[in-house]
């Protein structure tokens, strides 16, 4: 028989049950578009602000059906907007801001137009942009986002009463210095409410007025406690929220150094218990760490429809990936990192393509992150006054054989080997012989198995895994036992 091997398009030939992840970023990404900066190494902030320039940029959104990029600056006290983010090239210019009149205008005000210390954004479905206006204490909601002008007005606020009024407080009505907002896919507004210990929930948003009542809180049993705490009721500077497709509610504690997950979040009663906690092993853990499975005063958080969580964890200077973050127990391992070579490693601060720098202190920037529909992650690198974009990895592994194997043979088992290269490395090498269980080789970059053969013919496949699970062509060798 005349050996065959063949490149064989298309899914894994059934070599394993596994589904391999797709559009995943791997470990110690290269971002491939920076904003803010008109390169990877440059970090400083002289002034004076423009539509190029950012300075302690602090959250960012991207719009799902224009696709254009909002980014939240907390020192310029604006918003910038970016056209599709999609098509931006390195160090691009924004096309309109919020919160000025103009790109070089500076100030803050509580009024329609103005905003201070602006920090997490969402937009929703609907193409609203919601921003936490963190020190006038306060959310705006802007209609239609992506097609306002400069210097536009804010539609709607909540936690104050009208657009003048920025005085923090403790009732359902009011908030204190919010920090980052999410509408879920059933309508609900979700605010970390700094300030006050809490998390917000305001039912059917789209029909509130100006000044609602929130209809929920957690964090807290009622509408006019705000003190810190921790268990599994208790939050203490909660920094991000987000809420998967099956409605479970994350929320990022800064001081417990945690993450909390409270499923089903939408039905809970005031000041109910979360179901699990991540960065700590239960709830009475908060110690800050650097592992897998810590976490250090962490902040924005956001989580694709595949339920992948991604979280800001600022004191670590990384982002970390939790999969199937609505179905993880407590103290789970995180499943990739950005920003470190790996996930016991805080290396020296450098400005590259892979580097992020956060403030830490309780007054900074809760750096809320995204995913866009391609499956790129956007993190604000607020201490270099930049804006980073992590393309995942869709570049197959190569897979060789080497040397090449008989056509034919009387021997009952044959060795099998060669090499393998991917550039975010090679995870294993994965073999099924005769329609058989797929099994591992030995090795990764030079690889090698000895298999048994059945008398007549024999087929095998083979094929490499990378980093985050893309295979490689399909390798198939056919051998004739005698």
């Amino acid at each position: 028989m005349k050996i065959h091997l063949a490149t064989i398009t298309g899914t894994c030939l059934a070599l394993t049950s596994t589904a391999f992840a797709q559009k995943a970023i791997p470990n110690h990404a290269i971002a491939n578009l920076v904003l803010g900066q008109s390169d990877f190494v440059t970090s400083s902030f002289s002034g004076p602000f423009s539509s190029l320039r950012m300075q302690f940029p602090s959250g960012l959104a991207i719009d799902p059906n224009t696709g254009k990029l909002f980014v939240s600056e907390a020192d310029g006290d604006r918003v910038l907007r970016y056209g599709s983010a999609a098509s931006l090239a390195n160090g691009a210019p924004a096309e309109a801001v919020l919160g000025q009149s103009n790109f070089t205008d500076q100030g803050t005000g509580a009024t329609q137009t103005n905003m201070s210390d602006p920090e997490g954004m969402h937009v929703d479905r609907f193409g609203r942009l919601w921003l936490a206006d963190r020190a006038n204490n306060r959310v705006l909601l802007f209609e239609a986002a992506s097609f306002r002008a400069t210097g536009s007005q804010a539609d709607r606020v909540f936690g104050q009463p009208d657009f003048t009024t920025i005085t923090a407080a403790i009732t359902a009505n009011k908030m204190s210095v919010p920090t980052s907002v999410w509408v879920d896919s059933g309508d609900r507004l979700w605010v970390a409410d700094n300030g006050n210990n809490r998390v917000l929930r305001f039912d059917s948003i789209s029909t509130k007025q100006s000044g609602s009542p929130a209809n929920g809180v957690l964090g807290q049993v009622n509408f006019t406690s705000a003190a810190a705490g921790s268990g599994a009721a208790g939050l203490d500077r909660p920094l991000g929220v987000a809420v998967s497709p099956s409605g479970s509610l994350f929320v990022s504690c800064m001081t417990n150094n945690r993450v909390l997950r409270y499923d089903s979040a939408a039905t809970l009663a005031n000041g109910a218990a979360a179901t699990r906690v991540l960065g700590q092993v239960d709830f009475t853990g908060t110690a800050s760490g650097l592992s897998a499975t810590a976490l250090n005063s962490p902040g924005g958080l956001t989580i694709t429809p595949g339920d992948d969580l991604f979280v800001v964890d600022r004191g670590n200077d990384r982002v970390l990936r939790f999969s199937k973050a609505s179905t993880l127990l407590s103290g789970a391992a995180a499943s990739g990192v950005i920003g470190q070579v790996g996930f016991t490693t805080l290396k020296a601060l450098v400005v590259d393509a892979r580097s992020m720098d956060f403030i830490t202190s309780n007054n900074s920037s809760s750096a809320d992150c995204h995913v866009d529909t391609s499956g790129n992650l956007w993190v604000p690198d607020t201490t270099n006054h930049r804006v980073l974009r992590f393309p995942p990895d869709t570049t197959l592994p190569l897979l060789t054989v080497t040397p090449v194997p008989p056509k034919t043979t009387t021997k009952k088992s044959i060795q099998i080997k060669g090499t393998a290269s991917d550039f975010y490395g090679i995870s294993k090498v994965i073999y099924r012989v005769n329609g058989g269980v797929a099994k591992n080789a030995s090795g990764t970059t030079n690889w090698q198995f000895t298999t048994s053969l059945k008398k007549g013919p024999n087929t095998i496949l083979i094929n490499a895994v990378d980093a985050v699970g893309n295979l490689s062509a399909t390798r198939t060798i056919k051998i004739k036992r005698n």
